[in-house]
């Protein structure tokens, strides 16, 4: 094993081994507060349990999975290009770096204006993909467009204040290009929480204030399969496939070149069975 994928290694066993710890501590908690639920109490206690796990280990393996993603991209980029303040303007702030879990992005821009909001919204909505099979016609939100469209929203909506915003991910390039995430599990999203998503990505874009940033909707699995087309809702609001990085082609981009998604795949598993994830998850179920 190279000295790449040692460390990837080791950083899944302290991520996951870190979740496992949170889960043992509050899962008593949270599956007697399912036991208050009528609608539950008929059920059998074992089931109940593996209901009440699936849905914390779902929450919290998914801010696992991030934290991997980011100390795995300093890795590839090294931490000053992957930081937890994201500042490619170089603006003056009082942040305390060690304070900051995870990265945020600050602007001398007004993330909250409604107005700015409201631009985003229209902007997304007038760009929607439409059609079905042969006649689809792909969302026109591009690259190319937000750079042209939204950026320019950055000048209008400047403060004399310091913003900020949370970001999924976010490093700049070998290239010296910013890309910026939301990313999701496996990013099934429904209708309704789709175009907020979306919306909330090209924010941050545009709070960024620089032009040479590429925007991603990532998942950190494929969920209709690796190497199968991904079908996602998401795909009405940002143009599929340029603004998509989905199981194995968002990994790709942020692993070091000594590593393969596959490598990846099974540093994962080798990683969970040296932390006996499923012994302790078993345990956790039987002692309720």
């Amino acid at each position: 094993m190279n000295n790449s994928a040692e460390i990837i290694k080791q950083i899944i066993i302290e991520e996951f081994s870190n979740l496992i710890d949170n889960m043992e501590s509050d899962f008593k908690k949270n599956y007697d507060k399912k036991t208050n639920n009528f609608l539950l109490n008929q059920l059998d206690s074992t089931l109940v349990a593996s209901m009440v796990f699936v849905s914390s280990f779902e929450s919290k393996s998914g801010n696992a999975i991030e934290e991997v993603a980011q100390r795995v991209a300093r890795l590839r980029y090294g931490n000053e290009n992957v930081p937890s303040i994201v500042n490619p303007l170089g603006l003056k702030h009082k942040l305390d770096e060690k304070s900051v879990k995870g990265q945020l992005v600050v602007s001398n821009m007004d993330f909250h204006s409604d107005e700015l909001r409201g631009n985003i919204a229209q902007f997304r909505a007038k760009n929607v993909a439409t059609g079905r099979g042969k006649k689809r016609i792909e969302s026109s939100t591009t690259q190319e467009s937000i750079e042209n469209e939204l950026f320019p929203l950055y000048n209008k909506y400047l403060t004399n204040e310091i913003d900020t915003k949370p970001v999924d991910l976010a490093f700049k390039d070998e290239n010296g290009k910013w890309n910026i995430f939301e990313l999701k599990a496996g990013g099934d999203l429904d209708s309704s929480n789709a175009p907020s998503n979306v919306e909330k990505l090209l924010t941050i874009y545009v709070g960024m204030g620089v032009k040479d940033t590429q925007v991603y909707f990532g998942t950190l699995y494929n969920k209709d399969g690796e190497g199968n087309t991904w079908k996602g809702v998401v795909k009405s609001h940002l143009n599929y496939p340029s603004m998509f990085a989905i199981g194995k082609n968002f990994w790709n981009m942020i692993l070091p070149t000594d590593v393969n998604f596959d490598d990846f795949v099974r540093l994962y598993h080798d990683a969970l069975v040296e932390i006996d994830l499923s012994k302790r998850i078993s345990e956790m179920l039987k002692n309720v």
